[in-house]
């Protein structure tokens, strides 16, 4: 049985950030996103896939493993699955995934040795290859201001490889107030700054450290950068402004983290 033009519409409204919030539910494309979140457990609740583009060995071994799921499997004709993705060559199936609820950060009850906080971060691949950066450094939380771009934008979803299924991840935070709060629990505040600052390469893990990393273009909102107690500068010989987000995250986590 094939998807209802009202059924193609629901889905569709997907695609814009109001339904997405309304519904607490987004679509993923591509056998790799799907393979990441039956891997990580993420509630996918329906896939629809296109059977020519299905064929290879790694296509049919994703859907035997979503069929033994218990996972309904909605064949598509090539022209709905491609009104069901944004990108121009969709690999052969997307899937509904309902969003999951972290619930409240609790900066006293928290006992992980670095969490992540995103303030104002706007650009939805930046937001994706951030969250990547954290999984790969061991990070268990992550903390998105109210100002940071939607964690379901289908960018950030698709950036992120499958990253925001293994995360623990608070949207809307009020992250002045958290910090504050963080703070007072005894969390050590980082964040990074484009000159004077401690020279990355001689920092360490704190064993409770909140790591900020700030909006390009404005940095840090000026409550939330009274805060900060160790302000860390990547040393750098080039004539730019500043790193890319998510490039000094991942400079900074592999400090912090004893990667290296």
């Amino acid at each position: 049985m094939s998807l209802s033009r009202q059924q193609i519409r629901d889905l569709r409204r997907l695609q814009q950030k109001k339904y997405r919030e309304e519904e607490r539910a987004f679509l993923i494309e591509g056998v790799r996103l799907c393979e990441e979140a039956l891997a990580a457990g993420a509630p996918v609740e329906c896939a629809f896939f296109f059977p020519e583009g299905m064929e290879n060995p790694r296509a049919r071994r994703l859907l035997q493993a979503l069929s033994g799921r218990k996972i309904p499997l909605q064949p598509v004709d090539a022209t709905t699955l491609a009104a069901l993705t944004e990108t121009r060559s969709p690999q052969g199936i997307a899937a509904l995934v309902r969003a999951g609820e972290a619930g409240p950060f609790s900066p006293a009850g928290n006992r992980e040795p670095l969490v992540l906080a995103v303030d104002d971060l706007a650009d939805p691949g930046n937001l994706g290859t951030l969250l990547r950066t954290a999984v790969w450094f061991g990070v268990k939380s992550l903390l998105l201001s109210r100002d940071t771009v939607e964690l379901h934008n289908p960018k950030v979803v698709r950036s992120s490889m499958g990253a925001l299924f293994r995360l623990r991840i608070h949207e809307g935070i009020d992250l002045e107030q958290t910090a504050a709060a963080a703070r007072s629990a005894g969390w050590r505040l980082l964040a990074a700054e484009a000159a004077g600052g401690q020279p990355a390469h001689r920092i360490t893990g704190g064993g409770r450290d909140l790591l900020i990393i700030g909006s390009e273009a404005h940095g840090l909102k000026s409550g939330l950068d009274q805060l900060i107690d160790l302000r860390i500068t990547i040393p750098g010989s080039g004539g730019v402004e500043s790193l890319n987000a998510a490039i000094a995250a991942g400079i900074l986590l592999y400090q912090l983290t004893g990667s290296h």
